[in-house]
């Protein structure tokens, strides 16, 4: 079975869930393969199923490739939904990839028919799951991600977060084209709605863009947008109307101040207990401060309580996360045996699918506490079982409901919500379900912030990756407004490690990083007095002040570790921290605890799932470290034999502390390892043990460290020739282009730009690099070399700052029959140029002391070039064709065919490796 019609999604939906989609749901997936176009506004209650477009996307996807984007990115500003949307998508490729059912095979068929590798790929871009990179990977490899609008936002405006200038143009080439965003909750992400319809209009002339914005919300961005909402139909359904019908009651509580509601918290938990033995209740609070505090006198009232926030590792969420989910799922038949309290933050306050059966909520703005009471008997099942509605209790601390302050979150809204509230107590019980809550004065909603207007000037200067300009603008005013200056985040990482050596064999990972508003985190750095927090976009409290001290930043693979200042630190950065200086208490950020933290260096490793690591620290270790190379004078026994034994005996001990220690062990057993020594100081040196890959015998290549740079992509032991690496990457690059439905003509200019991208390579220098300085190597060669000879010594010849695709793009100017075939010459020259990062818009000249002469046949062609570049017009030339080539084909145009060619060449690269190895 091949071909997928409307009346199929129906199947498609009941084969991965094992029940019929809503009404909702089919009609909207008939109207996009209808109409092959969504509608601008999805406007559907909480409790409904929204995030089922997912399904429509990947159904649609797979019915109409032809005119559906490759990645479907759902953007909410939550972290913790990103995690349940994820979960979501992780289990419709599952089910796609078993092919269990026909519609299901048909599916996979027809998603393996438009790409090379995977048939749907899943990612997450909050640094909440261990997938780094990977939509990355792939040009023409449909994708459904994950995001914050920070991580996606930025990336889109080529300033990614967490992204080395090199490959912002891959990042923000793939966010900008054949995308379908759909932006959650558009009333918390305004600005960044706004953002993302001028990003809309942006034209990328002569290419097929494929962009499309979704908006879900009942407050979308713009009120005369074509909405899709529920129908008669959908209220027929029962289970649906159950849903929206549920009937909620809330109670007003005053408190003097945020300081006195954990004890009015346990208090009314404590009266709950003695009636209501098996429930759950939900806390949600404004601060993580304020939960910090509520969960802990929860605790010592011996109350089991559970803390989740935005602002916890992922994997210490996850772990927290294995403990509640049975207690929130909303479909769970069982019940908790006693009662159980779950304290949180915002982050579950918009599409997280908890469902508790009583909530207390600090005060906050309706819109916001509307959304709050939608993880309050999300099924609607209490009514039934009980009889009477789910109960609820909003506290208003006095110090903000009756202050003539505005909230740094929530503005005036908190004080004209509570103030309706208690006028609507004085005629009876307040219903908080679905469809209460409303009529409220317009000042009671959250305050709304208006993004800038996206200028020429805007994207000219942030289209300059590498070189950045001096002089450029924010970008986050365009995420989260400009009514209030707003405070990205920066991501922390806790490790004993010092030195680029053992972050390159243990690289840091998405999933231990914690990220806090930058603010916060320089104030702890300094040692200065914590700054509060939220798990919302809030004023920018700026209380530090600039000194000289310092602190560590992970800058990727090709600059490593960077010693720099706490008034150096920008959004996006990782730092690195050591995990005796504490900061994360009951897995959350807090600032003020000095309990070391865990270093999960080695547990990501085996999360990621690449490369397995166990770094022999005696820090990390619960018992003594079997050798230490400082030792080894003195032992009787090589360092692999004691090692070995050791792993054998930890692997058949009881008292493994962790799931993951007691897998990375069995995984190091099974596939055998490599032994590296590192030297963290003069005095400290340890092995860190590198899992080998069990086909090959070679220690396991792992992609995330294939950042781009030429150490990653030259050295990699295969001995490739030049020709033949340069016709595979061509090759590649236009069967990339062909599967996106690009014209013929860029097609063929970027099979030429394939096969003349590595010329430059034949400099001497750059050959005696990859044959590890061995003359006698060197003379035997019968033609130049891509890559490194096997096991060549790392060496370094090619002088530091040069850059061989400039000697590229100088070789194939140097004969015009080269350029000959070229549709557009400007491109082809362009994107030679550009593949590894650089040159947008100035490329990297320096002065060669040893002028050298560059010579090669290219189809029977002689070329020659002398490079004499700082003397020649070079880099004005480049610079000139950059800025014709943004009018020629758009600021995400170009991006994209960047995009394309550098990812054939690093899948060329792997697989070169990979052929190699086999």
């Amino acid at each position: 079975m091949n071909g997928l019609s409307q009346k199929d999604f129906a199947t498609f939906f009941r084969d991965i869930y094992g029940y019929d989609p809503f009404p909702w749901q089919q009609r909207l997936t008939e109207q996009v393969l209808e109409s092959s176009s969504w509608p601008e506004v999805i406007d559907l209650p909480t409790g409904s199923g929204k995030t089922a477009v997912l399904d429509t996307a990947v159904f649609a996807m797979a019915s109409r490739p032809d005119i559906s984007p490759r990645r479907v990115v759902f953007v909410i500003d939550r972290r913790i939904v990103v995690d349940q949307v994820y979960e979501r998508a992780e289990r419709i490729r599952e089910r796609i990839e078993s092919g269990a059912t026909p519609i299901l095979s048909a599916v996979r068929e027809r998603l393996h028919s438009i790409s090379d590798g995977k048939s749907l790929g899943v990612a997450a871009l909050r640094g909440g799951i261990p997938i780094d990179n990977e939509w990355t990977h792939n040009p023409e490899q449909p994708w459904v991600m994950v995001s914050t609008v920070d991580q996606f936002g930025s990336r889109l405006l080529f300033r990614g977060y967490g992204v080395t200038p090199g490959m912002r143009p891959i990042h923000a080439g793939l966010a900008g084209n054949d995308c379908l965003v759909v932006l959650d909750e558009v009333h918390l992400s305004v600005p960044f709605a706004e953002t993302l319809a001028q990003v809309a209009n942006q034209n990328s002339p002569r290419l097929p863009r494929r962009f499309t914005v979704v908006e879900m919300s009942a407050t979308p961005s713009k009120q005369d947008a074509e909405r899709f909402t529920l129908d008669s139909a959908d209220m027929d359904c029962q289970e649906l109307r159950r849903r929206i019908d549920a009937p909620k009651e809330a109670e007003l509580v005053s408190v003097r101040n945020a300081e006195a509601m954990p004890a009015q918290v346990a208090r009314i938990v404590k009266s709950m207990s003695s009636n209501h033995a098996r429930q759950s209740v939900g806390v949600v609070v404004n601060r993580v401060r304020t939960a910090h505090n509520t969960h802990k006198t929860l605790e010592d009232a011996g109350i089991t309580a559970y803390l989740v926030t935005g602002r916890m590792r992922p994997l210490d969420r996850i772990e927290i996360m294995d403990k509640v989910a049975p207690i929130v799922d909303p479909d769970s038949k069982q019940r908790p045996e006693e009662l159980i309290a779950v304290v949180a933050t915002q982050a579950i306050e918009v599409g997280a699918d908890f469902s508790f059966n009583a909530m207390i909520t600090e005060c906050a703005a309706v819109d916001s506490l509307r959304q709050r009471f939608g993880r309050l008997d999300r099924r609607g099942t209490n009514f039934e079982r009980t009889g009477s509605a789910a109960s609820a209790w909003i506290i208003g601390p006095k110090s903000v409901v009756e202050s003539k302050r505005p909230d740094p979150i929530y503005g005036e809204s908190v004080k004209v919500t509570w103030q309706e509230l208690e006028g609507r107590d004085k005629k009876g019980p307040i219903t908080v379900g679905p469809s209460s809550l409303q009529g409220f004065p317009k000042d009671a909603t959250a305050p709304r912030h208006q993004a800038p207007l996206l200028l020429t000037t805007h994207m000219d200067a942030w289209i300059q990756t590498n070189p950045e300009p001096k002089a450029q603008p924010p970008i986050d005013w365009f995420l989260h407004g400009i009514d209030q200056g707003q405070e990205p985040d920066v991501s922390i990482v806790w490790r004993f490690d010092r030195t680029d050596e053992t972050l390159r064999l243990v690289p840091p990972r998405q999933a231990e990083f914690l990220q806090v508003p930058i603010n916060a985190a320089k104030a702890w750095l300094l040692g200065n007095a914590e700054v509060d927090v939220a798990d919302v976009t809030q004023k920018n409290t700026d209380g530090y002040a600039e000194n000289i001290n310092r602190c560590r930043r992970w800058s990727g693979f090709e600059k490593g570790v960077e010693d720099i200042g706490i008034n150096q630190v920008c959004p996006g950065d990782v730092l690195l921290v050591d995990p005796s200086r504490g900061g994360i208490r009951a897995g959350t950020w807090d600032p003020s605890s000095t309990e070391p933290v865990t270093d999960l260096g080695d547990a990501v490793q085996i999360e990621y799932g690449r490369r397995t690591t166990l770094r022999l620290d005696r820090r990390l270790l619960d018992t003594d470290p079997p050798a230490r190379p400082d030792d080894e004078s003195e032992a009787d026994r090589s360092p692999r034999e004691r090692i070995s034994e050791w792993l054998l005996e930890r692997s058949e001990a009881s008292d493994n502390r962790d799931r993951w220690y007691s897998q990375t062990i069995k995984q190091l057993i099974k596939n055998d390892f490599e032994i590296n020594t590192v030297s963290e100081s003069a005095s400290e040196a340890y092995y860190v043990l590198s899992e080998r890959n069990p086909e090959t015998g070679y220690q396991k290549v792992d992609a995330a460290t294939m950042d781009g740079s030429d150490e990653a992509a030259s050295l990699i032991g295969t001995g490739v020739t030049l020709s033949r690496h340069m016709d595979g990457v061509g090759k590649r690059a236009g069967r990339i282009a062909e599967s996106l439905g690009l014209p013929e003509e860029t097609i063929e200019d970027l099979r030429l730009a394939g096969r003349l991208h590595d010329l430059g390579k034949v400099d001497s220098r750059f050959q005696e690099q990859l044959v590890g300085g061995d003359p006698v190597e060197l003379e035997m060669l019968e033609e130049p070399l891509a890559k490194s000879l096997p096991g060549a010594r790392r060496v370094r010849r090619y002088p530091r700052g040069m850059r061989h695709e400039i000697a590229s793009v100088a070789m194939a100017e140097s004969n015009p029959h080269i350029l000959a075939s070229a549709h557009d010459k400007d491109l082809v020259l362009h994107l030679i140029g550009t593949h590894h990062g650089y040159s947008r818009p100035l490329p990297p000249i320096i002065e060669d002391e040893e002028k050298q002469t560059l010579s090669y046949i290219f189809d029977g062609v002689a070329i020659e070039a002398q490079l004499d570049l700082p003397e020649s017009p070079m880099a004005l030339d480049m610079a000139d064709r950059f800025w014709r080539l943004v009018e020629r084909y758009g600021y995400y145009g170009l991006a994209w065919l960047e995009a394309i060619l550098r990812l054939a060449d690093h899948r060329q690269s792997a697989e070169e490796a990979r052929q190699y190895h086999e």
